[in-house]
């Protein structure tokens, strides 16, 4: 299958490309750097220069019409920096033309288009969401707003034909998992608040092995939680990291400090307590993530980092 994959060098693409490859599957992958190309090639793919925000930049690139489009790019958060107004609202375009500009392509060549997600819900003591519950946006979360509109119109319409791929805290080596290593090897690691709200978690491995579900199968018109099997609060998780790294146990930072310091934003993304069931996606999908909880997708990643490091 000819695959045209929007973002495949970042943490979950650099997990995806190689199974795609080793899968026989063709793939295009945008990126909008030049030193990217190579990396990209050298797996045995097409690297192109381009960005989704601009299709024309790649379009006429593109060796052949692609069977399906997977998005992974996203708009670029920094962490440890304070989010503004004016950077808020510009996450929010960004994040729209990321996902119109796909949909349109997808509509364009008449494709499915694959689309990411989060797992951006609040649940109480006893409740667990499931994918018939709507998205609860607050604080950065909130960059997703008109998204939500866009694809559930999609699924209804039927065009372009979409599959939601909704995430849980995407870890692994790199991204927002390699600062908190960081952080946590530089003693500056620490539990927000009471840590006692729950946050769901996948390994990247786990979130590319379901796109590739998502491929093989092809259920348009669907939407899928893809994350652990086990619950954990953002304090055990942390602790277990901790102990992983032969680190001592974090300390606890009062959420008001963190609000002050990083905002509002932030910090409610980080306090959400939010329960799942991947329960659908391993039925339709046919997906069982390969670490089904934190602890051991945990240990592979510190293992895969320290690895890397020697």
């Amino acid at each position: 299958m000819k695959i045209l994959l929007i973002g495949g060098t970042g943490l979950v693409g650099s997990y995806l490309l190689p199974m795609l490859i080793e899968k026989n599957h063709t793939v295009f992958a945008i990126t909008r750097s030049d030193d990217k190309i190579k990396r990209i090639q050298n797996l045995g793919a097409f690297g192109i220069k381009g960005d989704i925000r601009n299709p024309q930049t790649f379009l006429e690139e593109l060796p052949d019409r692609p069977d399906v489009i997977v998005l992974l790019a996203m708009p670029d958060v920094k962490l440890g920096h304070r989010i503004t107004r004016k950077r808020k609202a510009e996450l929010r375009k960004e994040t729209n033309d990321f996902f119109g500009n796909s949909m349109d392509l997808a509509v364009h060549f008449n494709i499915p288009v694959i689309l990411p997600g989060g797992t951006s819900y609040r649940t109480a003591e006893g409740e667990v969401a499931d994918e018939n519950w709507s998205n609860f946006r607050i604080g950065l979360t909130e960059m997703g707003i008109d998204t939500d509109g866009m694809v559930n119109h999609a699924i209804e319409s039927g065009k372009p034909q979409v599959i939601q791929l909704n995430y849980g805290k995407i870890y692994g080596n790199g991204g927002i998992f390699r600062y908190m290593y960081e952080m946590m090897e530089r003693g500056r690691s620490r539990i927000i608040g009471k840590g006692d709200n729950y946050i769901p978690n996948i390994h990247a491995g786990d979130a590319a092995s379901a796109i590739i579900k998502a491929i093989e199968k092809m259920p348009v018109g669907e939407k899928f939680i893809i994350a652990d099997d086990v619950p954990v609060t953002q304090k055990d998780f942390t602790l277990y990291m901790a102990s992983l790294m032969n680190k001592k146990p974090p300390g606890h930072l009062p959420g008001f400090v963190v609000k002050f310091i990083l905002g509002r934003d932030f910090y409610e993304i980080i306090r959400m307590n939010c329960k799942v069931t991947n329960a659908k996606a391993k039925k339709i999908l046919d997906w069982q993530p390969a670490y089904p909880s934190y602890k051991e997708g945990l240990e592979a990643v510190i293992k895969e980092i320290r690895e890397e490091k020697n």
